[in-house]
């Protein structure tokens, strides 16, 4: 099976979001987890090119990974969102919500872009007195079109 960065669809979808995200930078502003930096460096020399030149043609901030979020991270696997073998995915759920991040845009529909994991984050984060947080896929930005169509 394909993994996302081999999808040429979703490879199509990545792109249009980065266009759209160009497009409209007056409205956002990036923000890349330590997570997401770390598994970017443990790609392969391809994955790390592309992904180095994706990262320097736009302007963003690296989240804090502090104590608070890391905090965060251990709640919600105390309170079954995910497993410990998901901390890093819930470390960069924790980085989002602990700096006020609207949005975590994934391609990992399986332990995050989906309804019970984003149910279950928002419920801690109010028990916890944090904001919601949307978790979706590039597609939600998009609306679905895929680069040149």
């Amino acid at each position: 099976m394909l993994g996302p960065d081999q999808d040429p669809i979703r490879q199509a979808i990545t792109i249009e979001f980065f266009r759209v995200v160009a497009e409209r930078s007056n409205e956002y502003d990036l923000f890349v987890s330590r997570v997401v930096i770390d598994e970017l460096d443990d790609g392969t020399e391809e994955q790390r090119i592309v992904s180095d030149l994706i990262l320097a043609s736009f302007s963003y901030a690296e989240l804090p990974q502090n104590d608070d979020a890391e905090d965060l991270a251990w709640i919600y696997v105390r309170e079954g969102v995910r497993s410990q073998t998901h901390i890093d995915d819930l470390r960069h759920v924790g980085s989002a919500v602990v700096s006020g991040c609207d949005y975590i845009i994934t391609w990992n529909m399986r332990h995050l872009a989906n309804e019970w994991t984003v149910r279950r984050v928002n419920a801690v984060n109010a028990l916890e007195n944090y904001g919601k947080i949307y978790i979706a896929t590039p597609e939600f930005f998009t609306g679905g079109q895929i680069y040149g169509q």
